[in-house]
């Protein structure tokens, strides 16, 4: 038997997602690693520009990833998909752990370009520590802690929806 005719580009990692959830899925393993790194390479290498680079290119591909998301699903959805059928459900248990994780996404879409404009706009060029630093640290850990739920509650929501 064939599988349904989903609506948008099937994914590439063998479930039900659409090709833009796969990808979102995959980059979001590669943005919790790069910002870790980053983090280390700006509290113990030193690294401010490298670390403020990092974060910029972070910011820009995580903003267009959100919106590439969201187009795919306000013109496709994703309950078929994850109902496994042609005009379904998603189970209870996928919509809770949507909504624990847009808790957390929602938050990151508002704390990480929060942090990244105000370090640009605080820290002198090239950056250095500052009378900004306090904050920016107590700010952004908070941010990167964000992300990380961010990410695990997607893959959670991911998986939930998808996969099982």
């Amino acid at each position: 038997m064939n599988p349904p005719a989903y609506p948008g580009l099937n994914g590439i990692l063998g479930t039900r997602a659409s090709l833009i959830l796969d990808l979102l899925f995959l980059a979001m393993f590669a943005v919790v690693l790069v910002l870790a790194w980053s983090i280390y390479q700006v509290k113990y290498r030193r690294r401010y520009q490298l670390h403020k680079w990092v974060q910029v290119v972070l910011g820009t591909v995580l903003l267009a990833a959100v919106l590439l998301f969201e187009i795919d699903i306000r013109l496709h959805g994703w309950e078929d998909r994850a109902a496994g059928h042609l005009g379904g459900h998603a189970t209870p248990l996928a919509w809770n752990a949507l909504y624990i994780h847009l808790c957390f996404a929602v938050t990151s879409v508002l704390l990480w370009p929060t942090v990244i404009i105000r370090a640009l706009r605080n820290f002198p060029d090239p950056p250095a520590p500052s009378d900004h630093s306090d904050w920016h640290k107590r700010w952004a850990w908070l941010a990167a802690f964000d992300m990380l739920l961010t990410a695990i509650t997607g893959w959670t929501f991911y998986y939930l929806a998808f996969v099982r």
